[in-house]
């Protein structure tokens, strides 16, 4: 139980930490993809979570990683994708995509608000963890 708790707690401070430099800078350090895979994914394990590599989560690596090739989304973006996948409960993955949308809008609305111009670019990662969080709870 105490494993499990500061499991969570650790995920959770990885998130906030992706989020906020994301947000901030408009990059994902290589750094903290590092740490997502050296310490997320056992911290994932040990909540209970189960690693599959199959089709789907080849396909949903292989995808993002040519939309970060092309520049349609960040590397860093393509990468937490690729953190993600092998743990992603593929049969119900709407309710992330609309929620990852959802998230994307909501953050273009208010910051293009807040500056008073329609924004650029937008920090991503805010939508993808959010649609990882919500995939991973159901």
């Amino acid at each position: 139980m105490v494993l499990k708790s500061l499991a969570l707690t650790l995920c959770s401070l990885w998130l906030a930490a992706v989020m906020f430099i994301d947000l901030i800078s408009y990059r994902i350090p290589n750094s903290l993809v590092l740490v997502g895979l050296t310490l997320i994914w056992p911290c994932l394990f040990l909540i209970g979570l189960k690693f599959q590599i199959s089709l789907p989560s080849i396909t949903f690596t292989a995808v993002s990683l040519i939309l970060g090739w092309f520049s349609l989304i960040g590397m860093g973006d393509a990468k937490l994708f690729l953190i993600a996948a092998p743990w992603l409960h593929y049969d119900n993955l709407s309710k992330a995509l609309v929620m990852m949308i959802a998230v994307s809008w909501a953050q273009l609305l208010v910051g293009s608000a807040l500056k008073g111009k329609v924004l650029q670019r937008i920090a991503f990662a805010p939508a993808i963890l959010s649609a990882v969080l919500l995939n991973l709870a159901t």
